[in-house]
């Protein structure tokens, strides 16, 4: 019974330290710059995406606006939840920054390809790309 018992909770504590590495290995860390949302370049605007892991959360700075939002990676799917942001009047880049935030809510998987990060939709459709 004893050796069971041992057995048992090796079992259990090496499950628990896979699924931790797990984790931090799996989903994007670091800071990103937005290229192109929905096949519009907005390089320019300097829209940035920073990731941390450790939280789960992921912050930045909009066009205009900074923002804040959790976020939950499984394997390659990952889900936004809806940001918070500034409300600072942005006349040049409201309906970019919208589009940003929306692309977030729509993200349902992720890839990674050397230093880029693309998000995509459920239907698998390109809606981000960031370095």
């Amino acid at each position: 019974m004893k050796t069971f018992a041992i057995v048992l909770l090796l079992a259990f504590v090496s499950f628990n330290a896979c699924k931790s590495a797990d984790k931090k290995i799996n989903g994007p860390k670091g800071e990103y710059v937005v290229q192109a949302i929905q096949g519009d370049t907005v390089s320019d605007k300097k829209i940035t995406l920073i990731f941390d892991p450790e939280k789960g959360q992921v912050s930045g700075k909009g066009v205009c606006n900074s923002y804040s939002a959790t976020y939950v990676v499984s394997e390659n799917n990952i889900k936004f939840s809806p940001a918070m942001a500034t409300k600072m009047m942005c006349p040049e880049g409201t309906s970019v920054e919208y589009n940003f935030f929306q692309a977030l809510l729509k993200a349902s998987n992720f890839s990674f390809d050397k230093s880029v990060l693309e998000l995509y939709n459920a239907d698998e459709e390109l809606i981000l790309t960031a370095k």
